[in-house]
């Protein structure tokens, strides 16, 4: 911008102002009046440019309002390209825009890029533990809490259980439905003392049957270990390929075909299913279900799947199994969510440890404003290094109060009260170097207004600003650049 024309006609109390300000030999222009010539109306205007607002008198508002501002070329300024900074503002703040430029891009991407792969792999993985587990619930809080004593732990959960997580797509405990099972009011239920008796003696029963069965052994070899071996042995072709099992049960019992696999392991399970004993203690259990109408659907389940009754002594093991068997049947989307954070993580403690001793430009404003304003605080950047990192979108500005020799930490809030008006100016134009240096920064070229910014400081820090080359009593108007 080297040339700015202005003509307006009923702009906040302005009648007529025909003026053109040349930028070409100086990137500053100041306008000097006396009081009540408007000024700060001329401010108001350029504001409503910012701002995408049009101009109007407020006195006489049927008054026919003009304005015409246009550069050299006879553009109209972009809102984009204009701040106004006023004679104090105080909610004006540094924003997102200026937390966010102020910082080392190539190191802020990088960081980024290693978390994002890390979210695609998470939201792979947990969208594969949902549709297996057909929860409606947070499945990060819950695999969270299953295994470690927080909700927030999620990955070192998933760590702490890899080398207990297998390959096994065809996992015993795939198919329980989470929600249901692990509904507050039937864990509540499970939890009542006459259910604990009704199941102890369920469970004792059942693990006598199984110390007396032929075949199965408790703890190491099961329905479902049976059932695994028919399978894996038809599906490599072994008994195509004429072989045969011989199985220890005193003596020795030869198995041609898979069909007399199943039958023998079905046989065996029947024989421990539907001893009486066995039959009437399951009878007590479902009787007791029946008396509490908010677990009906658990009971339906649980007539199809009774051989998970011996699950239900210890609710906090047998939670962990059912996640462990989803786990193994999302394997792979498992193992890529803890390679990509074991590969991101070495890089990420670099990052960091490269980001804690960068100097960004904040620092480099806050030491302006520390060494040239004199005021009863010192200014510090709280959570630099969260900002650096894309962790928090916004800068947090510290504040330590001097008070003689003893010093203390405060928020802004209490800062404030306890400020002058000229120290409050102090703190803003703070905020005003901040939006000039993003602006600076990002090669945004701007028109910058002035109004009395230095109005009700002290000598001091009217000084300050003079040796940062702001204009101090009626100035309004000055242009800058991106390289200035």
């Amino acid at each position: 911008m080297e040339k700015l024309s202005l003509d307006l006609e009923h702009c906040y109390g302005i009648r007529k102002l025909e003026a053109n300000l040349d930028f070409s030999s100086a990137n500053a222009i100041a306008i000097y009046a006396p009081n009540g010539s408007m000024k700060s109306s001329l401010a108001q205007v350029f504001r409503d440019i910012a701002d995408g607002q049009p101009s109007k008198d407020r006195i006489f508002p049927s008054r026919v309002c003009k304005r015409n501002i246009r550069d050299e070329a006879g553009n109209e300024l972009p809102r984009e390209s204009v701040l106004v900074v006023r004679p104090y503002d105080e909610d004006m703040g540094h924003s997102a825009k200026t937390s966010t430029l102020l910082v080392n891009r190539d190191l802020r991407q990088e960081y980024e890029q290693l978390h994002e792969g890390i979210e695609l792999a998470n939201a792979a993985f947990i969208k594969a533990l949902r549709e297996r587990s057909k929860s409606k619930r947070d499945i990060a809080k819950e695999i969270s809490s299953a295994f470690t004593a927080s909700p927030d732990k999620f990955l070192v959960a998933l760590n702490r259980i890899k080398d207990e997580v297998t390959d096994r797509p065809d996992s015993p405990l795939r198919d329980v439905p989470y929600d249901l099972i692990f509904d507050d009011k039937v864990l509540s239920f499970l939890e009542t003392q006459d259910f604990k008796t009704a199941i102890d003696g369920f469970i004792k029963k059942h693990n006598e049957l199984l110390a007396a069965s032929t075949y199965f052994k408790k703890g190491i070899f099961n329905y479902y270990n049976a059932a695994q071996v028919a399978k894996q042995l038809a599906d490599n072709g072994f008994f195509k390929a004429e072989h045969s099992l011989n199985l220890n049960a005193g003596e020795k019992r030869e198995v041609r075909t898979q069909k007399e696999l199943e039958d023998l392991i079905a046989e065996e399970k029947a024989a421990i299913s539907n001893d009486k004993e066995l039959r009437k203690k399951f009878s007590e259990i479902e009787k007791l279900i029946q008396k509490n109408v908010t677990v009906r659907d658990f009971e339906a389940y649980l007539l199809d799947h009774e051989e998970l009754l011996s699950k239900f002594a210890n609710m906090a093991d047998f939670r962990q199994e059912v996640w462990k068997s989803y786990i193994e049947t999302c394997h792979a989307e498992y193992r890529e969510l803890l390679d990509r954070h074991q590969a991101a993580e070495a890089r990420r403690k670099e990052i960091e440890e490269q980001a804690r001793l960068e100097r960004t430009q904040w620092e480099d404003v806050i030491d302006i404003f520390n060494a040239r304003f004199f005021v009863p605080f010192r200014l510090e950047a709280s959570n630099r290094l969260n900002v650096i990192l894309g962790r928090d979108e916004m800068l947090s500005l510290g504040f330590v109060f001097n008070d003689g020799t003893e010093q203390v930490s405060v928020d802004k809030a209490s800062l404030m009260q306890a400020l002058s008006t000229g120290e409050k100016k102090a703190l803003y134009v703070l905020n005003v170097l901040f939006e000039i240096e993003a602006r600076k920064k990002a090669g945004q070229k701007t028109l910058i207004v002035v109004d009395d910014i230095a109005d009700s400081f002290d000598y001091k820090n009217k000084y300050g600003c003079r040796r940062r080359r702001w204009c101090t009593s009626s100035a309004i108007a000055t242009a800058c650049r991106p390289s200035t």
